[in-house]
């Protein structure tokens, strides 16, 4: 069967196949009237005819032309998502590729995906988790044969991922590599949480629930049905020895009981194995067969070498082998007996649990590869079609965790990935990817913004230098990226327009005399200054030298802009000048842009002239007084102060948690509630009514706290708050209650409590832990 046909209707279209058949191995068909252009391509006469031929033919479909054409075409064909083919519609410019068919099972969304990397164009990607950023759970295991079971409510748990429903999850703990799996796969999933007991999963609290597990699990599965996931992994290795002519069914039978008293799936087999001898035995290859799993021949030398001590030594005086069943399983699995051998009329059973199957990358070729991959300043739209290609090329990708965080919705299942935990030891790191990649692995090695600009791609080449590297083993190459200071100069507008310097404030390499000079000579030289890694807890003052620096070659007015994380979620950017400048503002993920004297902000913008001009010099901003719209407080009587908090998930237990800390009564209401909110209501902790917020809950509250998952209901309940003369605190939408909750810290009789009005409750948080860092260690 063909992998991929492209199908064009116009020469515009054949162009753009010519393009896609260079990159991807396809067969390619034209108009007949297009012969002359492609001698090679395949040719019709009707589009129907070449769509025909394709569906029955190839696993994917690439279109080239309009999408109602290739509906109306493949309609009558269509039978089942795990039948069809993949179908990508592509308009005649590469610009946008639409998967039609096949998003998940068939991977028409990962196709357009590559079409779009090679055209510089988009995927149009319309599932609803591919376009959250979520996993397909019907992906999940696939690549080490993972099947789900066929009563698995697969849509409910796919809804609940989509609706940010909890989701428990349960994986058995024999299955430690599947556990690695799943949990690489989840890593960014917020709703999901893992649970040591499959019985917990039975709990209304969860609205879903996934297993992985080899065992029946009969009366909980029956329970768990209706709202749950079941992965069914190929781990179970069977090994069969029989007398000559035992029928298949024989077999079958004997396999069906030896699984089914040991509480273990059929739907869970790997392989069966047995002894050479019996390689040729028909009914068990025609049982393998009929389980579509291989059958895997162990050696007579291969079962000799065993000790004789630990099977069952019948098969020793016939044979001179220490058994069959149970040998052949352990050999097949290389891992433990889970069902010791049984004994049938004519047969014998056992079966092992698999041990974790090699790394299929373990086999690449020996010419390896190392690329160093700039991700960008952190929102994937960023991210270069290079980049996008050089990751989905590679076998193993490495890099600091919080960068693989960032790319992990482009990641495929099979790769393998290596996520260093802490921010030092790059040259360990770039050791250990040089090493990789000689081994014959295709790595790629990320960074954000760009990795040759304070970032990994110095480390490497220094290594390579040391060892005497001559441009090859490995072959490396650099993909260029968005860096920090572009992303926020783009959000400014034009600060750049002028000669720029680069600038780390970290003395940790480079010593402080030096980075002084080096300021000192930008601004003298009134270059546009950006600065990285301008403030850390340990490093608290380097910024405001630096900014003092700069003053004296400065006017007051100068620009100044910081920019937090900028394309990410929580991107924060401040426009300031010289002279009012706060360095405190400023952390490691900042990086901080000065104007030079002829900058000039423009409407929350900043515009640095291309040339110097004898322009009117841009006024000095000045800022009008405007009253600060909180006032701080610490409540007292808490026991004299009701609370109510209205919502029963992990944000409504947090709550919870810090009002029983601080002594005040608390009645919950929610029709479901974490395993903790229900401890706490069973020992008499706090009231709760178990069902829905209603009119005339408020009555008597001093304190109200709206955490449900409805922000319809969230509103009403903060109107209902304000009319009952109760102060409300709003989970979803901070701006729409009374007060905030700040990240409190007591100790020696300190409180420490830090806020953001509930805009960087992690950013408070961090704050916080430094304050009480710092007190503990004064």
């Amino acid at each position: 069967m063909t992998e991929l046909a492209i199908i064009a209707i116009t020469r515009t279209g054949v162009e753009l196949a010519r393009r896609l058949a260079r990159a991807m191995p396809a067969t390619v068909w034209v108009p007949a009237r297009f012969a002359t252009d492609w001698p090679t391509a395949r040719t019709y006469t009707t589009v129907a005819e070449a769509v025909q031929t394709a569906w029955s033919a190839a696993r994917a479909i690439v279109f080239i032309g309009a999408a109602g054409i290739i509906v109306r075409l493949i309609a009558p064909m269509l039978s089942h998502k795990t039948d069809d083919p993949a179908v990508v519609c592509l308009d005649e410019d590469g610009r946008f590729a639409v998967p039609l068919v096949g998003g998940h099972r068939a991977g028409a969304n990962q196709l357009a995906r590559q079409i779009a990397a090679i055209t510089g164009g988009r995927a149009a990607i319309t599932t609803a988790s591919d376009t959250q950023g979520l996993p397909a759970l019907d992906l999940i295991g696939r690549e080490a044969g993972w099947r789900i079971a066929p009563d698995s409510a697969v849509t409910h748990v796919m809804a609940c991922l989509v609706n940010g429903e909890p989701i428990g999850v349960w994986v058995d703990p024999a299955l430690s590599t599947a556990r690695d799996v799943l949990a690489a796969e989840l890593a960014a999933v917020p709703v999901v949480e893992w649970v040591s007991e499959p019985s917990t999963l039975a709990n209304d609290y969860f609205a879903a629930a996934i297993v992985v597990s080899h065992r029946r699990l009969a009366d909980l599965w029956e329970t768990l049905r209706p709202k749950a996931l079941r992965y069914l992994p190929p781990v179970l290795a069977v090994g069969i020895g029989c007398r000559r002519e035992t029928p298949a069914g024989e077999l079958a039978e004997a396999l069906a009981t030896t699984l089914a008293e040991a509480d273990l799936l059929p739907e869970c087999v790997a392989t069966i194995a047995t002894a050479e001898l019996k390689a040729t035995e028909p009914g068990i290859i025609a049982l393998a067969a009929q389980l579509g799993v291989p059958l895997t021949i162990i050696s007579t030398e291969q079962l000799r070498a065993l000790d004789p001590e630990s099977f069952s030594p019948s098969a020793a005086g016939r044979f001179e082998l220490p058994g069959v069943a149970e040998p052949c399983a352990v050999v097949a699995a290389h891992g433990p007996l889970l069902a010791p051998k049984r004994s049938f009329a004519r047969c014998t059973v056992a079966v092992a649990l698999r041990a974790p199957v090699a790394n299929p990358c373990d086999a690449a070729p020996a010419a390896g590869q190392l690329a160093l991959v700039s991700i960008g300043p952190g929102d994937l739209s960023q991210l270069t079609v290079a980049a996008r290609q050089a990751l989905a090329n590679a076998d193993v990708v490495t890099g600091y965790g919080r960068y693989i965080d960032l790319i992990r919705p482009l990641l495929r299942a099979n790769q393998e990935v290596i996520a260093t935990p802490a921010m030092g030891d790059e040259m360990g790191r770039a050791r250990a990817a040089i090493e990789l990649a000689r081994a014959g692995r295709r790595v790629a090695l990320v960074s954000s913004g760009d990795i040759g600009i304070y970032a990994m791609a110095a480390p490497v080449f220094e290594t390579l230098h040391a060892e005497g590297w001559t441009g090859r083993d490995p072959v490396v190459e650099v993909i260029p990226g968005v860096s920090a200071f572009q992303a926020l100069a783009a959000r400014l507008g034009a600060p750049v327009n002028h000669d720029l310097c680069l600038i780390s404030l970290s003395d940790l390499l480079t010593p402080w005399p030096l980075i002084e000079r080096r300021l000192r000579a930008a601004a003298q030289a009134d270059f546009v200054i950006a600065l990285y890694n301008p403030r850390s807890q340990g490093r608290n003052w380097q910024l405001a030298a630096a900014i003092a620096i700069v003053r004296d070659h400065r006017p007051p007015h100068t620009p100044v802009a910081f920019g937090r994380q900028v394309t990410r979620a929580d991107e924060q950017i401040m426009l300031t000048t010289l002279a009012e400048v706060d360095p405190e503002q400023a952390d490691m993920l900042t990086v901080v842009l000065i104007g030079n004297s002829q900058s000039f902000a423009l409407a929350g913008h900043v515009v640095t002239p291309r040339g110097y001009t004898n322009r009117t010099a841009a006024p000095t901003p000045t800022t009008a007084a405007s009253p600060v719209p909180d006032y701080p407080i610490v409540l007292t009587k808490s026991s004299h102060m009701p609370a109510v908090v209205i919502g029963g998930g992990a944000v409504g237990e947090r709550k919870v948690r810090s009002l029983l800390a601080a002594g005040f009564p608390v009645r919950l209401i929610s029709p479901t509630v974490t395993p903790q909110l229900a401890e706490w209501a069973s020992a008499g902790k706090l009231i709760w009514e178990k069902r829905s917020y209603q009119a005339g809950d408020l009555t008597g509250a001093r304190l109200v706290f709206a955490a449900t998952d409805d922000r319809t209901v969230n509103a009403r309940i903060a109107a209902a708050a304000s009319a009952a003369g109760a102060l409300c605190n709003v989970a979803d939408d901070p701006s729409a209650g009374d007060f905030h909750v700040p990240a409190i810290h007591r100790s020696g009789g300190i409180t420490i409590a830090v806020s953001s009005n509930g805009a960087a409750p992690a950013r408070a948080a961090a704050i916080r832990d430094a304050i009480a860092e710092w007190l503990a260690e004064a």
